[in-house]
């Protein structure tokens, strides 16, 4: 993260500070991204905070061409534009500015003062406390009132959240995403990159460090077959894990209506919306990345779904537990 110049004035009028500036960055900042790799470059420069992906942090075997990348720059958006809000100032946001930097994905320039709404000022709190919950959730549904917030936080960035009750997609659903977990882990190409950000002893600011991977739940091969704690040997990890096939969380799936680098990025937003929403209403969340990462299945996902929408995002959502933060990068980039 950099930030080019910027002086003291006061809160929510003219330029911002550069304690300001520095709360900006760090919002974006804490967007979530796949594998906690955190692709992108966030600075201060020319009155705005410019978001880039960062394609030396893509995953080339997860995320061959870059949709994952641009999911989180998205995100990464929506914390800067929330915390503009949360200032006190208009939020003046640009995506995809510059046709020749495909890497340039946007930019949101604070502008004159305007007090931020009720639901702004909610989401912008709720930045820092979202945190993705693997762990098993308890089985509670979400309540229709609920769900119908979380589908207008999707809209707001003019994509759709469909939430897979019907018996019969669900099922498929959960079979594709065991298909794609087996070829993944049959990839060797997968399994290093793998391997390279989660629980390796050289992760501290990235990826999940070892720490972080001996408090990761075991997969319950349905919904959770990813084994994050798998990267530290059995007789290392803390005791008392939560090794139990959960009970059936809600799954749903931000689509968009278009496929490519903008809807993307716009997906991405609607997809954090969505994660703030939960986590404002004490509600957890993971993905349920594998069947989107394989690109068949994924246009057998779309099928399930109806062949109109273009599904960017599967996330489990249920009532979970406080769980542990994980790291972020502190030095310039």
């Amino acid at each position: 993260m950099m930030r080019e110049g910027g002086t003291a004035t006061s809160r929510g009028g003219g330029r911002p500070s550069d304690a300001e500036i520095a709360e900006l960055l760090a919002a974006g900042a804490g967007a979530p991204s796949s594998h906690n790799s955190q692709p992108w470059r966030l600075r201060w420069h020319a009155g705005a905070i410019e978001v880039h992906g960062d394609p030396a942090r893509r995953l080339p075997a997860a995320d061959p061409d870059g949709r994952e990348l641009r999911l989180a720059c998205g995100a990464a958006l929506v914390n800067v534009r929330l915390a503009v809000r949360a200032q006190g100032r208009r939020a003046h946001t640009q995506l995809v500015p510059d046709p020749d930097d495909p890497w340039f994905l946007g930019r949101v320039r604070p502008g004159g003062p305007l007090p931020p709404t009720g639901w702004e000022s909610e989401l912008a709190a709720a930045v820092h406390r979202r945190h993705t919950d693997r762990h098993p959730f308890d089985g509670r549904p979400l309540p229709p009132v609920l769900r119908d917030q979380l589908t207008r936080a999707s809209w707001r960035e003019n994509c759709r959240l469909v939430v897979v009750g019907d018996v019969v997609q669900r099922r498929r659903l959960l079979e594709l995403t065991a298909e794609a977990h087996r070829r993944q882990q049959a990839d060797p190409a997968f399994v290093a990159e793998w391997e390279r950000w989660i629980g390796h002893e050289a992760r501290s600011e990235d990826g999940l460090p070892p720490a972080h991977a001996r408090r990761s739940p075991r997969p319950d091969h349905a919904w959770r077959p990813r084994d994050f704690g798998g990267a530290i040997a059995d007789d290392d990890r803390l005791a008392g894990a939560e090794d139990a096939a959960e009970d059936q969380p809600t799954i749903a799936v931000v689509a968009s209506y278009e496929d490519g680098v903008l809807a993307h990025v716009r997906a991405g937003q609607a997809m954090q919306q969505v994660l703030l929403t939960a986590t404002a209403r004490g509600v957890g969340a993971s993905f349920v990345a594998p069947p989107l990462e394989v690109p068949d299945i994924r246009a057998q996902v779309r099928a399930v779904l109806g062949g109109v929408v273009w599904p960017q995002v599967v996330l489990r959502l249920g009532w979970g537990r406080p769980v542990h933060p994980t790291p972020r990068r502190t030095t310039a980039v």
